[in-house]
């Protein structure tokens, strides 16, 4: 048999290996589209959902904790997560990463595991930035908010 002829395969055998290659393909996808749909819900879309060890986010839970963690000026924080969350209840903001007080870097929000990580993560950045002084200048003064009513709005809210 010379090089340039061709082996005779008969054609049940190509319609076989061409019907394997396909179901192959099908099975892979199938696969994938399965492991797509069960990572996708594992995953909670109510991201507020407490574990067995935390707490849902309240006002209450919330200045709680600020008291015991010994954030300083407690009801000027409380009053920055209700503005930076819109009472616990946004939908586009940095509260979808536990991220209650909207701090970012690079111009990405900050993720924590839980809601009490952030406050947690607020007490060291106010030990670090916090010297004293009127709180609300001192906000202003390291640009907590680009909104130049912020301080105004934190003013007004009233939690009771």
């Amino acid at each position: 048999m010379n090089y340039k002829e061709k082996k005779h395969i008969p054609a049940n055998i190509v319609a076989y290996r061409l019907f394997k290659k396909k179901l192959n393909r099908f099975t892979r996808r199938i696969l994938g589209i399965i492991s797509l749909v069960f990572l996708i819900s594992s995953f909670s879309l109510d991201n507020n959902t407490p574990t067995a060890n935390e707490e849902t986010l309240t006002v209450e839970n919330l200045r709680d904790l600020l008291e015991s963690e010994g954030v300083q000026h407690a009801d000027i924080v409380l009053r920055q997560a209700i503005q930076e969350t819109g009472w616990f209840k946004c939908s586009n903001c940095s509260l979808s990463k536990n991220n209650i007080f909207g701090f970012y870097y690079k111009k990405k929000y900050l993720t924590y595991d839980n809601w009490q990580e952030c406050v947690r993560y607020y007490k060291r950045w106010q030990d670090r930035h916090y010297k004293g002084g009127d709180y609300y200048d001192f906000l202003k003064k390291v640009g907590f908010a680009t909104d130049p009513m912020y301080v105004k709005r934190l003013k007004a809210l009233s939690i009771n």
